[in-house]
């Protein structure tokens, strides 16, 4: 494979970002004219984990591979960006639940008031998939697309990431992280985040991404509680590792140039632990400001 797959139309990162989206009709503002507009139901909460498994399904799809079914240990590869992973025999019967529960989840996107769209309507399982051998071998069912995602391609909403940039090289110079649940989940969120905001034609200058926080009553909404990382309330020295989990994936982009040591910086305690991004555009216009000085 040479490309993994990311959703990032709107519908997908309210999806990623929030909970308790069952049981109603959900609506997405998708620019400044409030009659642009669209609307979903999902019939069952999906986690951070359960998007990054459905972008793993969805590339392999379109690479035209597991065209003949695949097996859960496949996608879990896909997600580390190693075709030679290998999965405990525990982590093979988590995803392959995963994927059964995907498949039984459907999706609905109303998409009358989407001057993008290419169709009113987008409907059917979130991953059409069938399996067999006691459910631990699974295929695509034929003329079938995943709604979300034939929504985004048509709209032009797909990031493309270079598969190496998945996993870690040793002969590159870069250290070699734990591929567990939890690296794996920052490795890929980071990923989204600097794909948007050092795309050529975006006007953000910055991204705090923030570890811990809270709204005015209390409740988190951090990244940690984002991703499901925490167990129970997420505290400072929780925070404070995953923070240089952060720093050591973006030292390891930088090794490879993907990123350069300008471009990234811890945020303090006092923010919530995390990671500062800045982009190419702030930099650019800090050296032009020297210059003329």
């Amino acid at each position: 494979m040479e490309q993994f797959l990311m959703n990032n139309c709107k519908i997908a990162n309210e999806l990623r970002k929030y909970r308790d989206l069952t049981g109603c009709v959900n609506r997405v503002s998708l620019s400044g004219d409030p009659n642009n507009y669209a609307e979903y139901i999902i019939t069952r909460e999906l986690s951070y984990l359960d998007m990054v498994t459905a972008n793993a399904v969805y590339s392999l799809w379109r690479s035209g591979e597991g065209a003949d079914g695949f097996r859960a240990e496949t996608v879990g590869q896909v997600m580390a960006g190693s075709m030679e992973r290998r999965l405990r025999p525990e982590k093979q019967a988590e995803l392959e639940e995963r994927l059964r529960r995907l498949a039984g989840t459907e999706l609905y996107i109303l998409a009358d008031h989407d001057q993008q769209a290419g169709q009113p309507v987008y409907e059917g399982a979130f991953l059409p998939l069938t399996w067999e051998e006691g459910g631990r071998r699974f295929r695509f069912r034929p003329n079938q697309q995943p709604p979300l995602y034939q929504y985004a391609q048509e709209r032009n909403q797909l990031l493309r990431i270079p598969f190496s940039r998945l996993r870690d090289d040793g002969a590159r110079g870069q250290t070699r992280l734990n591929n567990n649940d939890r690296t794996l989940l920052l490795r890929h969120y980071l990923l989204q985040e600097l794909e948007i905001l050092l795309y050529p034609g975006n006007q953000v200058e910055e991204r705090e991404i923030r570890l811990l926080r809270r709204d005015e009553t209390g409740a988190e909404y951090g990244l940690l509680w984002r991703l499901g990382l925490s167990e129970g309330e997420s505290s400072p020295a929780e925070a404070r590792r995953v923070q240089q989990t952060l720093e050591q994936l973006l030292d390891n982009l930088r090794i490879i140039g993907y990123v350069t040591k300008e471009q990234y910086e811890p945020l303090p305690p006092e923010k919530g632990y995390g990671i500062r991004l800045i982009s190419g555009n702030k930099q650019e216009k800090k050296r032009n400001k020297k210059q003329k000085n």
